[in-house]
């Protein structure tokens, strides 16, 4: 429990361990605390959160390496302002967890692979204001990225092979993803749900199992430009029935099963787009025993 402000707890080396042995709740505990940096420390068997930060805020947790808790990585809630830089995370159920009403936190260049649900989520309509850029979700159960609330920026993060989709965005406006590569998802490249204003912009959209990116529920005045959208199965772009008043606009859309652009919605504009048919034999023929056994 980190009861002082402005302390910095940092690792000499790398044998700075910390080990719960499954019987401890937390590594560390941050509470009503300000200004507290961790860095370099290896966490492993919690039975909650490796780092918990709870109120207070302007943190710096940089550079640990988090596996084997039975909660989150990383969770922040209620706090603001707060970095979270170049950890790298395993096996817990959330990666990071932005929850509570947390607003103008960074999160930069963490990796975060193989946990139960999401890599990185802002999970409440009011986790607003937050940047979470170069990042790597890699193989998790859930989304690479799930993000609520306003104002958010999602810049040149890479989600590939995430159970349930790359980016998911819900509850929320005018969030912004930028120069995100989304591949390999276990169903759709991107779901958005009820997030007025998005922009989506220069994003590489690739081989995922459903639609590239599904456009679904309430979802008006957002803006699509200039994403390279290939080789999805059950199109490139889906937009719902209601989905309304969206701009497609200078997207190159390459070999999608079986239509790139799907429209059911309501004055949806579309200008620019490259819409380019799978040329014969474009998509490669999985061989279902390789898969199996390269998994193994």
């Amino acid at each position: 429990n980190v009861t002082k402000d402005y302390l910095r707890l940092v690792a000499k080396g790398t044998k700075a361990v910390f080990d719960g042995k499954s019987i401890l709740q937390s590594a560390f505990i941050l509470t009503d605390v300000t200004r507290v940096e961790i860095y370099g420390m290896s966490i492993m068997h919690y039975r909650s959160n490796g780092i918990f930060i709870t109120r207070g805020g302007s943190h710096r947790i940089i550079g640990n390496k988090i596996n084997g808790v039975l909660n989150n990585g990383i969770s922040v809630s209620s706090s603001s302002e707060n970095l979270l830089w170049e950890n790298e995370i395993c096996y817990a159920v959330d990666g990071i967890a932005i929850i509570g009403g947390s607003v103008n936190n960074h999160v930069l260049e963490n990796l975060i692979t193989l946990c139960e649900d999401d890599g990185i989520e802002t999970f409440l309509s009011n986790d607003s204001n937050n940047v979470l850029a170069g990042n790597v979700a890699f193989k998790n159960g859930g989304f690479g990225m799930e993000i609520w609330g306003d104002n958010n920026l999602l810049a040149d993060n890479v989600l590939i092979g995430n159970r349930l989709g790359g980016i998911s965005v819900g509850q929320g406006s005018s969030s912004v993803a930028v120069g995100n590569l989304v591949k390999n998802s276990g169903s759709r490249g991107c779901f958005l749900l009820n997030h007025t204003n998005l922009f989506f912009g220069e994003n590489k959209v690739e081989a995922n199992l459903r639609e590239g990116i599904a456009v679904l529920s309430d979802f008006p005045n957002g803006i699509f430009q200039q994403n390279k959208i290939r080789h999805n199965t059950d199109s490139g772009i889906t937009l719902g029935p209601d989905a309304q008043a969206n701009f497609v606009f200078n997207n190159k859309l390459e070999c999608n099963i079986p239509v790139n652009i799907r429209d059911a919605g309501v004055n949806n504009n579309f200008f620019g787009n490259i819409d380019e048919p799978c040329k014969p034999n474009e998509l490669p023929l999985k061989d279902c025993a390789d898969l199996v056994r390269n998994r193994k």
